[in-house]
């Protein structure tokens, strides 16, 4: 499985006078999630294996979105994006089950918008996460 996975983060949402949680910077924001994914990441890799014994040649790209919900960090609606995605359905949906329930600990201050990308190829070796910044004005 060589798995790639780009996160574009907008956290819209300025801080508020006097709120106990954390306002992380973009990119602070952006690692943390890469990092909190990255806890699925032999899950995921479960779901490219069983994938792969019904069919050996199978691959392509699962594009999932979703929001890191302000102040309880939790990730919220994972959704493949069905325009994006190239891989299988089921691999697709098996990617969704794989994150679902995180949550950031401690959450931040701010919403966040989240895109991650993974690509699957047949006897590539995982790679590390990529990810991709597009940090809302304000």
């Amino acid at each position: 499985m060589k798995s790639i996975a780009k996160l574009l983060l907008v956290a819209p949402l300025l801080v508020s006078a006097g709120c106990s949680f954390m306002a992380r910077s973009a990119d602070d924001y952006r690692q943390v999630t890469r990092e909190l994914v990255g806890t699925r990441t032999p899950d995921i890799k479960d779901c490219y294996d069983v994938a792969l014994q019904t069919n050996e040649t199978v691959g392509g790209q699962v594009v999932v979105n979703f929001t890191v919900e302000k102040k309880t960090g939790k990730i919220m609606n994972p959704a493949v994006d069905q325009s994006q995605t190239t891989a299988p359905a089921e691999l697709g949906e098996c990617v969704v089950d794989a994150i679902g329930g995180l949550q950031l600990d401690p959450a931040d201050a701010r919403d966040g918008v989240a895109s991650f990308t993974w690509d699957f190829e047949a006897g590539a070796p995982a790679a590390p996460a990529d990810a991709e910044l597009e940090p809302a004005e304000g």
